[in-house]
């Protein structure tokens, strides 16, 4: 009987080594994936279609002049492919690494859309409120997701411009990756 018993502790001895170690290279193989920065879990973190991604922005025309950018704390956030975003910005992101900045520039096709003169619409003054005063470059909403920028005032009219700002410009989106879901 002492014989089993001591047999048997025996091989409890040698199965909590063997489980020690495997356990101990289990995680030493996390950490190590951990400390490349570029690994989650065993895979690489780079984005792809039905991530939520984090991004710093920046958008400018072609010529440099700012138009907007994120606040710092304050990362845009949206769904890779869910078309929230211009077409062309949801493509640079994708690929993209954790951290990795890119500057790209898109074409109005691809970011804002084609200018259309059909959205510069005519109102006559004497149909507006009294109390309205049109002044140029002013940005108004006409109703829940319809607005336009005041491009022009005459006597009798007022021209309002329902394009986007960007419409029909190459715009140039610096990015920096700094969440991936």
């Amino acid at each position: 009987m002492k014989r089993r018993i001591l047999a048997l502790t025996k091989i409890l001895i040698k199965i909590s080594i063997m489980f020690i170690v495997m356990g101990g290279l289990v995680l030493l193989n996390g950490y190590l994936s951990k400390a490349s920065g570029n690994e989650k879990e065993g895979k690489n973190i780079i984005v792809k279609k039905g991530n939520k991604v984090k991004i710093y922005y920046a958008v400018s025309i072609k010529d440099g002049a700012l138009f907007d950018k994120s606040k710092a704390g304050k990362p845009l956030e949206f769904t890779v492919g869910s078309e929230q975003m211009p077409r062309g910005l949801d493509q640079a992101v994708r690929g993209m690494k954790l951290n990795e900045r890119k500057k790209v520039t898109v074409e109005p096709k691809d970011a804002y859309g084609k200018r259309n003169d059909d959205l510069v619409m005519k109102f006559a003054r004497a149909e507006l409120p009294e109390s309205f005063s049109p002044e140029l470059g002013k940005t108004i909403k006409l109703q829940e997701g319809i607005g336009g920028t005041i491009i022009s005032v005459d006597d009798t009219h007022i021209y309002l411009d329902c394009n986007h700002p960007l419409a029909g410009k190459d715009v140039v989106f610096d990015i920096r990756v700094v969440g991936i879901e």
